[in-house]
């Protein structure tokens, strides 16, 4: 292959690649004006309080019966990995019903407060997904984690008063969460990036950076939700440092 074919090769990979991420950005965007919908419907009752009571009821079952749903799509998700067949159908359906009883249960629990924390989220997803495309796994992975620890500490900074078992219960998800991640990544090191025969990481993955990552941010949590007070406000900023150090550092391997 001459170098003209090689470039041209290069070149539709990178547009394709291009093309996905305005995909999922877009996907993004449509969700959050469904968002906007909801509040429209829920909090603002724009469209007649039977719809918004009707949700209510919805969202008074569906936190019950949706997670219940999201367990079971998780252990469709498991068979098929163990049966090597195609993920994406099972993935798809368990974060659309994971997806919808996240936001029915901030809804039902928080009410405008819930909707408000929503709206925020597919702008996270969008900076996310940018990430994802345009990095390393592993800083998509380690931004993921940092992200979920300094949407821990925003919540506790402005809902604690208001809402704090529920901001409690967000922390120890999680705590757990990151435990699982570290356990996770435990295992694709040992496997040399593969589980159950199944390369799930690249061989250039750096493992200790995600190590560091669960450290550092389980911590941060854990010191914020002991402390309280200003400490909420102070861990936020050690978490968007670390995060700086990160970027920059794996800014300077694409060059």
């Amino acid at each position: 292959m001459d170098r003209r074919s090689k470039r041209q090769q290069r070149q539709a990979q990178e547009d394709a690649l291009f093309n996905r991420m305005l995909l999922w950005i877009g996907g993004a965007v449509v969700v959050e004006l469904l968002l906007l919908l909801l509040k429209s419907a829920y909090v603002d009752m724009r469209f007649g309080v039977g719809v918004a009571n009707g949700l209510l009821k919805f969202f008074e079952i569906y936190r019950f019966a949706g997670l219940l749903l999201a367990l079971a799509g998780i252990v469709w998700l498991a068979l098929a990995f163990r049966g090597r067949k195609s993920l994406v159908l099972p993935a798809a359906v368990t974060a659309a019903l994971f997806g919808l009883w996240v936001t029915t249960t901030l809804a039902y629990q928080l009410f405008d407060d819930g909707l408000r924390i929503l709206l925020a989220l597919p702008a996270v997803a969008g900076v996310l997904i940018l990430v994802y495309f345009l990095y390393q796994p592993t800083f998509f992975i380690n931004t993921v984690l940092t992200c979920g620890g300094l949407a821990a500490l925003w919540l506790q900074r402005h809902y604690f008063l208001n809402h704090p078992n529920f901001i409690r219960a967000c922390f120890v998800g999680g705590l757990l969460l990151l435990a699982g991640s570290a356990v996770l990544t435990r295992m694709l090191d040992i496997g040399d990036g593969k589980l159950k025969g199944i390369r799930l990481a690249p061989d250039d993955m750096l493992y200790p950076a995600i190590y560091l990552t669960c450290i550092l941010t389980g911590a941060a949590m854990l010191l914020s939700l002991l402390l309280g007070g200003a400490a909420p406000f102070y861990l936020m900023l050690f978490l968007f440092g670390w995060l700086f150090v990160q970027a920059v550092f794996f800014t300077v391997k694409l060059m």
